[in-house]
Protein backbone atom coordinates (compact mmCIF):
# COMPACT_ATOMS: atom_id res chain seq x y z
CA UNK A 1 0.00 0.00 0.00
CA UNK A 2 3.14 2.50 -0.38
CA UNK A 3 1.87 4.21 -3.57
CA UNK A 4 -1.83 3.91 -2.73
CA UNK A 5 -3.61 7.72 -2.78
CA UNK A 6 -6.49 8.03 -0.38
CA UNK A 7 -8.67 10.42 -2.25
CA UNK A 8 -11.84 12.82 -1.01
CA UNK A 9 -13.81 14.84 -2.31
CA UNK A 10 -17.49 17.02 -2.67
CA UNK A 11 -18.64 19.50 -5.06
CA UNK A 12 -16.21 22.28 -3.69
CA UNK A 13 -13.32 20.45 -1.87
CA UNK A 14 -10.70 17.44 -2.79
CA UNK A 15 -8.10 16.32 -0.52
CA UNK A 16 -5.21 13.73 -1.25
CA UNK A 17 -3.39 11.56 1.25
CA UNK A 18 -0.77 9.32 0.93
CA UNK A 19 -0.82 5.96 2.66
CA UNK A 20 2.58 5.93 4.69
CA UNK A 21 2.86 2.60 6.17
CA UNK A 22 6.18 2.25 7.12
CA UNK A 23 7.13 -0.70 9.76
CA UNK A 24 8.31 1.75 12.37
CA UNK A 25 4.43 3.12 12.81
CA UNK A 26 2.05 1.11 14.23
CA UNK A 27 -0.82 1.39 11.65
CA UNK A 28 -0.83 2.97 8.34
CA UNK A 29 -0.57 6.72 8.67
CA UNK A 30 -2.08 9.51 6.09
CA UNK A 31 0.01 12.59 4.86
CA UNK A 32 -1.54 15.14 2.79
CA UNK A 33 -0.46 15.57 -0.75
CA UNK A 34 -2.46 17.96 -1.98
CA UNK A 35 -5.70 19.84 -0.35
CA UNK A 36 -7.91 21.71 -3.15
CA UNK A 37 -10.76 24.06 -2.43
CA UNK A 38 -12.97 25.72 -5.94
CA UNK A 39 -14.20 28.83 -4.27
CA UNK A 40 -16.53 28.59 -7.48
CA UNK A 41 -18.55 26.41 -5.55
CA UNK A 42 -19.42 28.57 -2.89
CA UNK A 43 -20.05 31.93 -5.28
CA UNK A 44 -23.98 32.86 -5.05
CA UNK A 45 -25.48 32.65 -8.76
CA UNK A 46 -26.40 36.29 -8.20
CA UNK A 47 -22.80 36.94 -8.61
CA UNK A 48 -22.67 35.72 -11.58
CA UNK A 49 -25.57 37.07 -13.55
CA UNK A 50 -27.57 40.16 -13.73
CA UNK A 51 -31.11 39.92 -12.84
CA UNK A 52 -31.79 42.75 -15.46
CA UNK A 53 -30.67 41.49 -18.64
CA UNK A 54 -33.16 38.74 -20.00
CA UNK A 55 -36.34 40.42 -18.82
CA UNK A 56 -39.09 40.96 -21.54
CA UNK A 57 -42.66 42.32 -21.52
CA UNK A 58 -44.91 39.01 -20.95
CA UNK A 59 -47.13 41.09 -23.51
CA UNK A 60 -50.44 40.84 -20.95
CA UNK A 61 -49.57 44.10 -19.14
CA UNK A 62 -49.98 47.54 -21.43
CA UNK A 63 -46.56 48.50 -22.54
CA UNK A 64 -44.48 50.77 -20.20
CA UNK A 65 -45.88 49.05 -17.13
CA UNK A 66 -42.96 47.85 -15.43
CA UNK A 67 -45.30 45.26 -13.57
CA UNK A 68 -45.63 42.27 -16.02
CA UNK A 69 -41.97 42.10 -16.69
CA UNK A 70 -40.49 37.93 -17.43
CA UNK A 71 -37.83 37.08 -15.41
CA UNK A 72 -36.33 35.10 -18.91
CA UNK A 73 -34.69 31.27 -18.44
CA UNK A 74 -32.31 30.31 -16.34
CA UNK A 75 -31.22 27.66 -19.49
CA UNK A 76 -30.09 24.99 -16.93
CA UNK A 77 -27.15 27.26 -15.57
CA UNK A 78 -26.95 25.56 -12.08
CA UNK A 79 -26.65 22.34 -13.82
CA UNK A 80 -24.09 23.46 -15.91
CA UNK A 81 -22.24 25.08 -12.82
CA UNK A 82 -22.34 21.80 -11.38
CA UNK A 83 -20.32 20.11 -14.82
CA UNK A 84 -18.03 22.27 -14.92
CA UNK A 85 -17.15 21.92 -11.13
CA UNK A 86 -17.74 17.98 -11.66
CA UNK A 87 -14.59 18.20 -14.63
CA UNK A 88 -12.60 20.52 -12.13
CA UNK A 89 -12.36 17.54 -9.73
CA UNK A 90 -11.98 15.16 -12.15
CA UNK A 91 -9.17 16.73 -14.01
CA UNK A 92 -7.29 17.39 -10.41
CA UNK A 93 -7.52 13.80 -9.81
CA UNK A 94 -5.95 12.60 -13.12
CA UNK A 95 -3.03 14.65 -12.37
CA UNK A 96 -2.60 13.54 -8.75
CA UNK A 97 -2.90 9.15 -10.00
CA UNK A 98 -1.18 9.99 -13.28
CA UNK A 99 1.98 10.82 -10.83
CA UNK A 100 5.24 8.88 -11.01
CA UNK A 101 4.52 6.06 -8.14
CA UNK A 102 0.86 6.15 -7.75
CA UNK A 103 0.13 2.31 -8.44
CA UNK A 104 -3.89 2.54 -6.48
CA UNK A 105 -6.40 5.17 -5.01
CA UNK A 106 -8.81 4.78 -2.83
CA UNK A 107 -11.81 7.49 -3.73
CA UNK A 108 -14.64 8.21 -2.00
CA UNK A 109 -16.95 11.53 -3.32
CA UNK A 110 -19.70 12.55 -2.33
CA UNK A 111 -22.65 10.96 -3.49
CA UNK A 112 -24.22 13.63 -5.72
CA UNK A 113 -21.45 13.82 -7.74
CA UNK A 114 -19.92 10.20 -7.42
CA UNK A 115 -20.83 8.69 -10.29
CA UNK A 116 -20.50 11.60 -12.33
CA UNK A 117 -16.84 12.30 -11.16
CA UNK A 118 -15.63 8.78 -11.69
CA UNK A 119 -17.26 8.64 -15.69
CA UNK A 120 -15.23 11.83 -16.16
CA UNK A 121 -11.91 10.29 -15.53
CA UNK A 122 -9.91 8.90 -17.70
CA UNK A 123 -9.87 5.31 -18.16
CA UNK A 124 -6.10 4.86 -16.57
CA UNK A 125 -7.27 6.79 -13.99
CA UNK A 126 -10.23 4.52 -13.37
CA UNK A 127 -7.69 1.64 -13.71
CA UNK A 128 -6.03 2.13 -10.58
CA UNK A 129 -9.36 2.59 -8.14
CA UNK A 130 -9.24 -0.07 -5.95
CA UNK A 131 -12.38 0.99 -4.17
CA UNK A 132 -14.92 3.65 -4.15
CA UNK A 133 -17.30 5.14 -1.84
CA UNK A 134 -20.25 7.45 -2.40
CA UNK A 135 -19.81 9.03 0.60
CA UNK A 136 -18.82 13.39 1.79
CA UNK A 137 -15.50 12.32 4.05
CA UNK A 138 -13.60 15.76 3.45
CA UNK A 139 -14.52 16.71 7.10
CA UNK A 140 -13.62 13.18 8.45
CA UNK A 141 -10.13 13.04 10.57
CA UNK A 142 -7.45 11.53 8.20
CA UNK A 143 -6.82 9.07 11.44
CA UNK A 144 -10.45 7.27 10.67
CA UNK A 145 -10.51 7.63 6.63
CA UNK A 146 -9.06 4.03 6.23
CA UNK A 147 -11.42 2.32 8.73
CA UNK A 148 -14.34 3.52 5.86
CA UNK A 149 -12.14 1.70 2.98
CA UNK A 150 -12.28 -1.18 5.26
CA UNK A 151 -15.54 -2.55 4.87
Amino acid sequence: MKNTLVVVADLACLKAYRIDDRPEFSSPRLELVEEFHCNEAHAHLLDKVSDMSGRFPRGSAPAGSGSAMSAGERHNILLEQRRRLVRQLADRLNLLVAQAGVEHCLLAASREIHHQLVEALQARARDKIRKTLAADLTKVDKSELLRHFEA
